[in-house]
């Protein structure tokens, strides 16, 4: 005890105490920089390969096969159903995801697509208020099952087809742009539809999560890292009168 009273009041023990806390301080601080700069490193590649396969996602009239819109209930009794480029689903969702995840180094890639088509009212085809907004979605999660954290973030995201929000109404993006008349509905002038591709990665960057959970699933301490981003969707020939290429959506 007389000893440790000593070194408590001897100045080269304060010293060694002031120095072995001032070393754990900056320890800390090197640790949080570290995370932050990881992670905002990481961020900024999931944008950018968010970006990628939105760019390519948008080609999908020279990349993908016509789909039946039978399939999504997009047609009905007294409506015409459309066989369109444009169109998606899963198979096409998993098929990103995997580019995805050769962009970001193998790593786990949840992702989800929303399609907004303008159902154009006959009467009034230039009119949005007159037309109908409809919605698609797909999407592709690892081991085919979202984490808490990325379905919440994937659910959070504002409905692609609702315009009563002014802030998230996505149908004042889509240009109505001039073509050659449809040879079923007359009509020579069409809303192009618009896509929002979301993607969702689970911070592995951080020495903080991999330190609270060794196995890294869990996200209710830490966030995932997600990115979303809207295109429209670009035809070969926006001129072509043929149906699967660039159809005009109508009701």
């Amino acid at each position: 005890m007389k000893f440790s009273g000593n070194f408590l009041h001897n100045k080269n023990g304060i010293l060694s105490i002031e120095f072995a806390a001032c070393l754990g301080l900056f320890s800390v601080i090197v640790f949080i920089i570290y995370d932050v700069y990881s992670t905002i490193m990481l961020q900024n590649r999931l944008e950018r390969a968010n970006y990628a396969v939105a760019s390519i996602f948008r080609e999908r009239s020279s990349l993908f096969p016509a789909i039946n819109g039978s399939d999504f209930s997009l047609c009905g009794n007294s409506n015409p159903c459309f066989q369109s480029y444009e169109l998606f689903d899963n198979t096409q969702a998993k098929k990103l995801s995997q580019i995805a995840s050769s962009l970001l180094n193998g790593r786990d890639v949840a992702l989800k697509i929303d399609g907004l088509f303008i159902f154009q009212d006959v009467a009034h085809p230039a009119s949005l208020e007159r037309a109908e907004l409809v919605a698609l979605s797909a999407e592709s999660c690892p081991s085919g099952n979202c984490n808490n954290g990325i379905r919440n973030y994937f659910t959070s995201l504002p409905s692609i087809n609702n315009r009563s929000n002014s802030l998230y109404n996505y149908s004042k993006l889509t240009p109505y742009v001039p073509r050659i008349a449809d040879p079923t509905s007359g009509l020579a002038g069409r809303w192009i539809p618009l896509y929002r591709v979301s993607i969702c990665i689970v911070n592995e960057e951080s020495l903080y999560l991999k330190w609270l959970n060794s196995n890294r699933q869990s996200t209710d301490t830490l966030p995932n890292l997600c990115s979303n981003i809207v295109v429209l969707s670009r035809c070969n020939d926006i001129l072509n009168v043929d149906e699967t290429a660039c159809p005009i959506y109508h009701r």
